[in-house]
């Protein structure tokens, strides 16, 4: 076996761990030894590839934006299916991505890990803007949501909720998790810009 190719599947085996125990733990209370210990190898070995879990931490967070990246770029420019179907993947696969990461590790980041933090709230806040700004140019240009509305005004409201209500605090409030709270946003802000026409066959989407 190629000692290059050997090497990026030892490196992408330690993300993935670290990436399920962060998640579902946070990160701080996720040790070094640990993640040897679940994967099966040395610590020696783990360091070679990550000085420390600080390298592991922003390595994971990277690894995360970057297929959320992927996966929205793929649905919002594949040519398959109609509008309203491209919408509700895009919706279940954003909720899916969300439902894996648990409310210790956003509590985690926000108390211990600020920076890192900071670069996921522009993240998120970037792709958001330009996703939904795009949605919506493209919604009321194919005759799916209202002419009536002001694009830019609902891309600020789409981010402003999205901020709002998709952070530790707030959900630790909530009987929600992170993707049930995503999909109610969605559901009373889409429902609403919606045709009555394109709002009948949103709902039958969403099977109800």
């Amino acid at each position: 076996m190629n000692p290059m190719s050997s090497d990026l599947e030892i490196r992408n085996r330690i993300l993935e761990t670290a990436r399920e125990q962060f998640f579902k733990f946070g990160f701080t209370r996720v040790t070094m030894d640990e993640i040897a210990s679940h994967l099966g190898m040395s610590k020696k070995t783990l360091y070679k590839f990550f000085p420390g879990k600080d390298d592991l931490l922003r390595e994971v967070v990277k690894l995360n934006m970057r297929e959320i990246e992927r996966g929205i770029d793929a649905i919002v420019q594949s040519e398959k299916g109609g509008f309203v179907e491209k919408l509700k993947e895009l919706m279940t696969f954003l909720a899916m991505r969300l439902a894996k990461i648990g409310p210790l590790f956003m509590q985690d980041l926000q108390r211990n890990a600020p920076e890192i933090w900071k670069e996921i709230e522009a993240f998120r806040r970037q792709k958001a803007m330009r996703l939904f700004g795009d949605l919506t140019d493209e919604g009321i240009r194919k005759g799916v949501f209202r002419g009536d509305l002001n694009p830019q005004l609902l891309t600020i409201m789409y981010v402003s909720l999205i901020q709002s209500i998709l952070n530790a605090e707030v959900l630790s409030q909530l009987p929600l998790s992170a993707a049930q709270a995503f999909e109610a946003i969605i559901q009373v802000l889409f429902e609403g810009i919606l045709t009555d026409e394109m709002r009948a066959n949103y709902a039958a989407h969403q099977g109800r």
